[in-house]
């Protein structure tokens, strides 16, 4: 039977404590019980099927001393309360559900302000929680409207199978992560963040977070983490002011789309230890260090996405990174940087106002393909150290040089074009080697292809048109083989080498110019038994040959 009681100390035929009224409705269903306005310190146990509020929201304060405030059993409803306790939790459903409607709930020593235990439900709506967290633990519960301040701990966690749905809810200042998923379940929708101490939202130990049109603001470390092979999504969700907009670990795979991370102090985005996940459609704007930094065998794939306004764009280290469409614009470095043993498959990219489009070092490795390189400040693609570019139906534009390789680099250019640089298509320093087929260069420009030291072109079926000097050229101890080429002219030479060039059906109107090449310097070997002198020696002593040195003043 439905029964409505009310608490109003001092009021006749009213119940004084709260609890009083509680055991007049033992035992009925859908009871009410109607708080007046004042102060209560009563620790509440409250069973059965019972709607507790407040005859005037936010006017009545259950406040124990210590231990919890309010726990539950049964199907229970608190209204328009403030709820407040130490040394426990302060609201816990014991058992059955709980739902928390307009209530201010707040955790003095930063105890957990809510508690849901494994097999209960809890929905809070319009509510405040203050100093605490939420505790979700093999429970299911729903956050909507909810706001989450000053936890000294996470501001919602989910762990241990947890279900849990939070909408439209903020949290501020949390000391660790404003919702931490281990183990459980999450989606949190149209929510914000700002001030975390930690990620702003955190998943691990195999937990699953779906994360839709939020937005997190100046998050002290990280704005979003998977690790531990966590997995989710994320979706139109905005990043500001954080060390590292997302970060990817220990095998972790989400899927992230239509995002934007601006004004990041380290990156973008990284994707570290084994981390994966795919991205598209992700604008990374203005970060300090790296758009999106790949390192220890992280393998992201990269969809339209657009790195610009930044530091660097892409680095991966001893990493692997599928990159495609994608535009990388306005940087103060390169746009891609491989180290270290990087692998890279490279397709699509639009590279624009960069000083560097794609710089390889170490024993890195990239694929390139359908890359459109505009506006170089430098050099479009530079292979360093020992490490290899393999580039197909790329175009590069700007800058002092198109293509180059420099220490023991490999460099593969197969349909490839360059156009509008100063100094060369293609260049190739120290012992580097340069293979290209069907390989474009329109002028004007120094060179074609010009190799100096050591290095090694191998060039066939090219055109090097509107050369200056010479379509290509060779100095030091470099050497060319050049099969089926032409060099219109009309200005310039064909080739200026050292003797050191093979040409196999050149075609052009121009000059081959072969010149001495500059002799080695001599060896000069100096074999010392004694003291060598260059100028003037006035009253001194010499001695060697000794192991002990006087030295007297007058």
């Amino acid at each position: 039977m439905a029964g409505k009681v009310r608490v109003s100390p001092g009021r006749r035929g009213a119940h004084q404590t709260i609890a009083s009224a509680l055991g007049a409705v033992s035992g009925r269903r859908d009871a009410r019980v109607e708080i007046d306005p004042g102060r209560y310190p009563e620790n509440l146990f409250v069973s059965g099927e019972v709607h507790v509020f407040a005859s005037r929201p936010g006017t009545v304060e259950i406040c124990p001393p210590t231990g919890t405030a309010v726990e539950t059993s049964g199907v229970v409803r608190l209204e328009g309360l403030i709820v407040s306790g130490r040394d426990n939790d302060v609201v816990r459903c014991a058992a059955g559900s709980l739902t928390i409607t307009g209530c201010t709930v707040t955790a003095q020593d930063g105890s957990p302000a809510l508690h849901a235990p494994p097999g209960t439900a809890v929905a809070a709506s319009d509510s405040e929680f203050r100093y605490g967290r939420a505790v979700f633990t093999g429970s299911r519960g729903t956050v909507k409207r909810c706001v989450f301040t000053d936890s000294s701990n996470n501001g919602l966690a989910a762990t241990g199978g947890a279900d849990v749905a939070v909408l439209l809810s903020r949290f501020d200042r949390c000391r660790i992560h404003g919702v931490l998923v281990r183990g459980g379940r999450v989606a949190a929708t149209e929510c914000g963040f700002a001030g975390t101490g930690n990620s702003a939202l955190a998943a691990d130990q195999h937990g699953h977070l779906d994360v839709t049109d939020c937005r997190i603001d100046s998050a002290r470390t990280t704005a979003i983490s998977y690790g531990e092979q966590s997995r989710g999504t994320i979706t139109g969700t905005t990043v500001e002011d954080a060390d590292t907009g997302l970060l990817v670990t220990g095998g972790s795979d989400p899927l992230v789309r239509r995002c934007a991370f601006t004004g990041c102090r380290v990156a973008g985005i990284e994707v570290n230890t084994q981390g994966l996940g795919r991205f598209e459609e992700i604008s990374v704007l203005r970060t300090q260090k790296f758009g999106l930094f790949v390192d220890t065998q992280g393998s992201p794939a990269v969809h339209r996405c657009r790195f610009a306004e930044g530091n660097l764009g892409i680095v991966v280290q001893n990493a692997h990174s599928r990159v495609t469409d994608t535009v990388l614009e306005d940087l103060k470095n390169a746009a891609v940087r491989l180290l270290g043993q990087a692998q890279a498959e490279l397709t699509g990219l639009h590279v624009t106002r960069c000083p560097t489009a794609v710089e390889t070092n170490g024993t890195a490795y990239a694929e390139l393909a359908g890359a459109r390189l505009q506006e170089i400040g430098l050099v479009g693609v530079v292979a360093q150290d020992s490490s290899r570019v393999r580039a197909t139906d790329c175009g590069g534009s700007g800058g002092h040089v198109a293509f180059s390789a420099l220490g023991k680099a490999h460099l593969v250019l197969h349909d490839c074009r360059a156009a509008g640089v100063t100094l060369g298509g293609a260049g190739v320093l120290s012992e580097a080697t340069v293979t290209a087929r069907r390989f474009t260069v329109t002028g004007p420009v120094n060179f074609g292809v010009y190799a100096a030291e050591k290095s090694t072109v191998d060039v066939a079926d090219s055109s090097f048109a509107g050369t200056t000097v010479a379509g290509i050229g060779l100095i030091g101890s470099a050497t060319a083989l050049v099969r089926d080429c032409e060099v219109p002219g009309p200005d310039g030479l064909a080739v200026h080498h050292q003797g050191r060039a093979v040409l196999e059906r050149l075609r052009s109107p121009l000059r081959v110019v072969e010149v001495e090449p500059d002799p080695e310097p001599p060896r000069i070997i100096n074999n010392y038994t004694g003291p060598v002198i260059h100028g003037d020696v006035i009253q001194s002593v010499l001695t060697w040959g000794n192991t002990v040195v006087h030295q007297t003043r007058d």
